[in-house]
């Protein structure tokens, strides 16, 4: 199924410049293992329920989205975009990949008001005093965010900031690298 993920996305990479990895390897190490990484932390928040509910804000090359609706068919996924073309592309790719349990919507992070989940992903976007301005209801209470940032104080100064703001708890810091030489790499892990 990742050959499949691959070949569709770079093909769709082409048409609207969503990454500028466009090599197949490295598509696999820096998109999908990456995204696979934060799998097994989700799974160990949920080692008793089968069914989850995850929502995807902001990551435009879609990652960690699809590999994770590809790994978990049983769990519901929406991923929320402003981006109309972006949109178009991720439903495209979603028939391509035959993904059953993915729903697109067409709208702002801040604007979606209809529902909250149970898990929330952001991967490699915005700092997050203005990711967590913007998301934060999407999360049901008691539940949590799933962040892929850089390993840095400064990132790590920032959350622990963002958490007193919004009443979070820092529940876990997963520090991570995807090759010898590859940046230093983290995800946290906030319990609304």
């Amino acid at each position: 199924m990742y050959d499949k993920l691959i070949k569709v996305f770079l093909e769709k990479n082409k048409q609207i410049n969503l990454s500028a990895i466009r090599d197949e390897q490295w598509v696999q190490t820096k998109h999908i293992k990456d995204s696979l990484v934060g799998l097994d932390i989700i799974k160990k928040l949920f080692s008793d329920k089968e069914k989850i509910s995850l929502v995807d804000v902001w990551t435009g090359s879609w990652f960690p989205l699809l590999p994770l609706a590809i790994e978990e068919p049983n769990w519901n996924f929406v991923w929320i975009e402003s981006v109309w073309k972006k949109v178009k592309a991720v439903n495209d790719m979603i028939q391509e990949l035959w993904l059953e349990n993915v729903e697109v919507i067409w709208t702002r992070a801040e604007e979606y008001k209809e529902k909250q989940f149970d898990i929330m992903t952001a991967r490699a976007v915005a700092y997050i005093d203005k990711l967590l301005k913007f998301t934060k209801h999407l999360v049901k209470k008691w539940w949590y965010f799933v962040l892929y940032k850089l390993n840095s104080k400064e990132e790590y100064d920032d959350i622990l900031k963002n958490c007193k703001k919004y009443n979070l708890k820092l529940i876990k810091k997963h520090p991570y690298k995807l090759f010898e030489d590859d940046v230093a790499r983290m995800i946290y892990v906030l319990q609304k």
